[in-house]
């Protein structure tokens, strides 16, 4: 008998690993597309508003909270970022675009 849930035990803990790594490999991806999404939000966004505002606008601790309204000005009325010299390359909207979408998921 306790062969058997030894077995048992063993089997249940073989079949957790791979599901622990594929989560661990989630969490490692989304960490990078909020990095990448930063790293634009940091460029193109923080630059124009730390130059008018005299503060950074997003930080990694808030950009998750401004998702919807940067989506709204960035894609949907096309507002944001203002002037030539700032526009986003499609590298960089699809960045952005990754990281919102990654926010549906979590």
């Amino acid at each position: 008998m306790r062969l058997i849930l030894l077995i048992i035990l063993a089997i249940f803990d073989l079949s957790l690993k791979p599901s622990y790594r594929k989560s661990e490999g989630l969490n490692h991806q989304i960490n990078n597309t909020k990095q990448d999404a930063f790293s634009v939000l940091n460029k193109k966004c923080n630059y124009c508003h730390l130059d008018k505002k005299n503060r950074s606008v997003f930080t990694l601790e808030n950009m998750n909270i401004f998702a919807e309204a940067i989506e709204h000005q960035v894609f949907v009325k096309k507002k944001m970022p203002k002037g030539r010299k700032n526009k986003l390359t499609l590298t960089e909207e699809k960045m952005l675009r990754t990281w919102i979408e990654s926010l549906d998921k979590t």
